[in-house]
């Protein structure tokens, strides 16, 4: 009675953080994304202005180098009505970035980029996103793939009447044309109302049959305006309350409002507050390209030429790797994306004994901050306890001692400081190993 009493109870934990929704690809729960495994994704990455890539190899190899931050996402930048000058720009195009997005285990979010800071452009953004042709390269990579359906769309003279209508429209124009993926909503005011859109989010979301949106704001806040650290945490703190699925879409040190880059941004607050709310968010961006309008915006351009060995001194190099808060120290990638869309071995798998000699279960799994391993052994021996994430990086380890025969519990004392995420505990009494996985929720 007791086993069954356990497995109901890490069933239980299991089914209150699965996706309701059976989806072909990535689903939001609440106000967090998942993968059809169960994992929750905190997306961690940045932009990248890629159809004005006009390097076909650059822009495949772009992927790479920003995947050396550890990001697990790319916002794509991508026009519905591609000029002469955007070289492989079709659906083909569209078809192949997307997949180098996946090859460098990253989740690929598309954006539109046509209708910026234009709410009458929106149909034309879903009308592009409907057509056949583009609806099949949005199918061939639904397991992974974050269509954001109009970047900033609307400037700051769009009712709320007028956003819930469009968006309304949208969502089930898309759903119809066999769309299932999440869709991303920018917000209003070229993506910076988050007002709007914790005013419209809980509407939208209930009219969509998926349940599958994310709402992201693009937190061009000024600090000359009263954007400091106290507003852009009560602002989040907000949005989360309301358990809405947010992100942060855009942010950079400076930004502009009509040439020059002259604003600044508290960058650093929008770091530890999403770190802290678990939000996600994309910097604005890789580079290069910001300073074609003017010379000051060169400091948009996180890098020189689109390769990691560039990223520049300053706000760049801390956003993605210095800050405790940057990508390389919170950003986590599932292993559904690293093994191309497949699922971790269930329970029962991972227990099986992988060496003659020893076996093993993490209970509970998912672990809330403690769990332990159940080790059965053969013979009397020494054992090594280790945890691994799911790149392969050691991250905990921890001797067991001398171990007798039989089964024993033994506390994992490094679990309440891990991160969310997937991870592998592995013992061995050095010549022999097993190994089970587990998921770390917060």
């Amino acid at each position: 009675m007791k086993s069954i009493l356990l497995a109901t109870a890490s069933l239980l934990l299991v089914l209150s953080i699965a996706p309701a929704q059976k989806l072909p690809g990535l689903a939001v729960n609440g106000r967090n994304l998942y993968t059809p495994c169960g994992d929750k994704i905190v997306l961690r990455g940045v932009n990248k202005m890629i159809v004005w890539t006009g390097d076909l190899a650059l822009r495949k190899q772009s992927y790479a180098e920003i995947r050396k931050t550890k990001a697990n996402c790319v916002r794509i930048v991508w026009l519905a009505n591609p000029g002469p000058n955007e070289i492989d720009a079709g659906p083909g195009g569209l078809d192949r970035t997307i997949q180098d997005c996946i090859d460098a285990n990253m989740i690929p979010m598309v954006e539109l980029h046509d209708a910026t800071g234009d709410f009458a452009g929106l149909q034309a953004c879903v009308d592009y996103w409907k057509r056949p042709d583009v609806v099949a390269v949005v199918q061939k990579h639904e397991k992974y793939l974050l269509v954001n359906i109009a970047n900033e769309c609307g400037n700051d003279q769009v009712s709320l009447a007028e956003f819930k209508t469009g968006y309304e429209n949208a969502i089930a124009t898309l759903r119809a044309a066999g769309i299932r993926t999440p869709l991303v909503i920018d917000g209003s005011d070229w993506g910076k109302d988050l007002g709007m859109l914790r005013n419209a989010g809980p509407f939208l979301l209930a009219q969509d049959p998926d349940h599958n949106l994310i709402f992201s704001v693009h937190m061009y806040w000024a600090v000359s305006d009263g954007a400091d650290a106290a507003f852009i945490s009560r602002e989040l703190q907000a949005a989360a309350d309301l358990d809405l699925p947010i992100i942060v879409g855009e942010f950079a040190y400076k930004f502009n409002r009509d040439k020059a880059c002259v604003y600044e941004c508290d960058y650093r607050t929008i770091l530890s507050e999403c770190n802290r709310l678990d939000i996600g968010w994309l910097a604005w961006e890789w580079g290069p390209g910001n300073d074609i309008f003017d010379p000051s915006c060169d400091i948009m351009n996180m890098t020189m030429d689109s390769f990691f060995n560039t990223l520049k001194d300053g706000w760049a190099k801390e956003v993605a790797i210095t800050s405790p808060f940057g990508i390389e120290a919170t950003s986590l990638t599932p292993e559904y994306i690293i093994n191309h869309g497949i699922c971790p071995t269930s329970d029962a798998e991972a227990s099986a004994t992988v060496a003659s000699g020893i076996s093993l279960d993490v209970y509970p799994n998912p672990s809330r901050g403690a769990s332990s391993v159940v080790v059965r052994i053969r013979r009397p021996t020494v054992l090594e306890i280790t945890v691994v994430d799911v790149a392969g990086h050691l991250v905990a380890r921890q001797s067991a001692g001398l171990i007798r025969e039989g089964t024993h519990s033994i506390p994992l004392h490094a679990l309440p400081a891990l991160p969310a995420g997937s991870y592998s505990c592995r013992v061995s009494d050095g010549t022999t190993i097993a190994s089970a996985r587990f998921t770390v929720v917060k």
